[in-house]
Formats: structure tokens, sequence, C-alpha cells
């Protein structure tokens, strides 16, 4: 019954969006149906539309998954951006760096490494939030900051690839990654690629710890009530410290599997934005592992969709990006508000 209200609400949800998006559409001087039908066409009609959406699919899931970790305990990892971008800039120097090695061994080498280093790079807001109350929020945002600025510079000063140094509008990127650390496309040359793999198995690991453990269960008592929590033996500090770290960890994979799998080398700016989008992905799927990755597939759906109906109608970019957020807000209002509501719980738990 739960389950069947929540999916009632989130259809609604939906709906009103669609009815908010139309009325901009119609004053753009398009047909609502009409620019609908090129975005359900642009996301599935035809072998490479299929797979540019599922192309877009990987990195919602897998940041929407980060995401989910810190909030089911209670956090806001807000500085997902940073743990993105250290680990693609990580992947890419083993890539690089790293020769005679076999695929085998160099992939998972350059994966764990970007896992270890995003996880390291939040050591201190999860060790601040867990043993001393510091609010998580802030810390962790501006080393967001830090972390993307520092990326910048590292490249720019150390990694650049010297083929663009001559060049008058030099793009801050490295050289190519070696062949044995790419993620192999499942379709050439469409650029979907193993980490769609690593994405369905995180997605299976996510829903195992969160359904059948011990700890999944506290981890998700402790971002519902964190007194009772504590009351029935959980370590509320460990459990915290931990779960920040992981969501870091899995931040830093996003970045790692788009350097690997899809640009081959780290370029600048190459993250859209994908640590707020894996917010917005955790409150459209309820912070449910089953929910989360299907919520990742709907956003690869409108990314893919939406440019193919700026590209067919008469809607411009700008009036797509309208119609995105306003999808976007409808669907995760719901979600944002028991986020909040949750969040107001803990704090007169404490």
């Amino acid at each position: 019954m739960k389950r069947g209200s929540a999916l009632l609400r989130l259809g609604l949800s939906l709906i009103i969006a669609l009815l908010i998006s139309s009325l901009f559409i119609f004053v753009a001087g398009e047909k609502p149906s009409f620019a609908y039908y090129h975005l359900i066409r642009g996301a599935f009609y035809g072998r490479m539309n299929m797979l540019t959406t599922l192309r877009w699919t990987v990195p919602f899931i897998i940041t929407g998954i980060a995401a989910t970790i810190s909030f089911r305990a209670g956090l806001f990892n807000m500085g997902l951006e940073g743990c993105i971008y250290l680990g693609g800039l990580t992947a890419a120097v083993l890539g690089m760096y790293i020769t005679n090695l076999p695929a085998i061994l160099h992939i998972p080498l350059c994966l764990a490494a970007a896992m270890l280093v995003g996880a390291l790079w939040v050591y201190l807001p999860a060790r601040l939030k867990a043993y001393r109350g510091v609010n998580e929020v802030i810390v962790s945002w501006m080393l967001s900051y830090i972390a993307v600025l520092l990326c910048q510079f590292l490249v720019s000063a150390i990694f650049q690839d010297p083929a663009d140094v001559s060049q008058a509008a030099q793009q801050v990127r490295t050289p190519y990654i070696q062949k044995s650390a790419v993620l192999a496309q499942l379709v050439p040359p469409f650029q979907l690629n193993a980490s769609l793999y690593i994405a369905l198995v995180l997605a299976g690991l996510f829903f195992v710890f969160s359904v059948y453990t011990k700890y999944g269960y506290e981890h998700k008592m402790l971002g519902l009530a964190k007194e009772f929590a504590r009351y029935g033996g959980v370590n509320i500090e460990k459990m915290q410290f931990w779960s920040f770290l992981a969501s870091g960890a899995v931040g830093a994979l996003a970045g790692a599997t788009e350097v690997m799998g899809v640009h081959h080398r780290y370029i600048h700016g190459f993250s859209t934005d994908m640590g707020a989008n894996g917010i917005l992905v955790a409150l459209m799927g309820r912070l449910n592992p089953v929910g989360v990755p299907l919520a990742g597939f709907f956003m690869g759906v409108i990314q893919n969709g939406s440019r193919a109906m700026a590209r067919m109608s008469n809607v411009s970019l700008d009036t797509v990006r309208i119609f995105t957020s306003i999808i976007v807000i409808c669907l995760t209002a719901e979600g944002l508000f028991e986020l909040l509501r949750l969040r107001r719980l803990h704090k007169e738990g404490k």
C-alpha cells in the first residue's frame, strides 16, 4: 500500500512537470506533443539513441548511489563533484604512467586508486562530523571547490598534454591513457563501455547490502532515527564516518569510469555537474536501492532525449534546460521534503 502510494505521488509529480513544461514549449512556438514525441524518439528509437541513453545512464547511477550512501546515514555529502574530478585525474595519471601491465590488473588498479583518493579527500569532513559534530555540508562543499581547482592546477602545471602547449586556446587535459587502462567499448564506435557493468554490479551490491545485511539495516536506521539506532546498539560515529568515506569513494569511481571509458584522458570540465545530478537522482529515487538505478535511467532518458528534442523541433536549447529543470524539480520535491524531515528528526535526536 505504501509503495503504491509512493508510485502514485511520483506519477502525479511527473504529470504536473509535463503540464508546466508544456506551457514553456508552447510559448516557444512548438506543439508540446511534437516536442515530447522527439524526446521519446531521441531516447529510444534506433540503436544509436538507445546506446547513447545507456551511456548517460551509467554516471547517473554511480553518482546517485554515492549520494544515497551518505543520505541514508543522515549526512549531506556536498563534495561529490570534487571527488569525481579527483577520481578522474587519479585514474588518468595511473593510466598514463603505468606501463607493461595487463588490462586485468591495470583497470582494477586505476579504479581502486581513484576510490581510495576519493575516500581520503572526504576524510576530514567525515572525521569532523562523526567525532566532533561539525556540520559536514560546508566543509565538504568547500573541499569540493578546492579539489576541482587543484585538479586544474596539477594538469596545467604537471600533466598537461605536450601537444597542447603550443596551441593558442590551450585545453587543460592530459595525454591519453594506456590501452591497458581503457574500459572497452561494448558496441564500437559508440561511447557505451564496460562501465555499464560496473554500474550494474555496484547497484546490485548496494541492494544486497541495504536489504540483506545487518550493517545495511543499521545504515538505514541511522538516517531514519539516530537515537533509536544508538539505543539499538549501532556505533553511530563509526557508521557515519565510514558512510561518508564510502560516498566519496563511489563518487570518485564515477569520475574514473568517465575518464577510462569515454574520454580516455583527463579533460578538465568533463564532469557536467555530475555531483549535483547524483544528488537529484538520489532524491528522485527516494534513496531506495531499486529506485535510485531506475531514476538514473530516467535521467539518462531525459539527458539524451532532450538533446534530440532541441535538434528536431523549434524548442531552443535554453527552453530544453528549463524543461529538464522543471521535471527534475517536480520529481525531487517530495523526496527533498522527506529528506529534510528526516534531517530535522536526526538533529532533534542529538
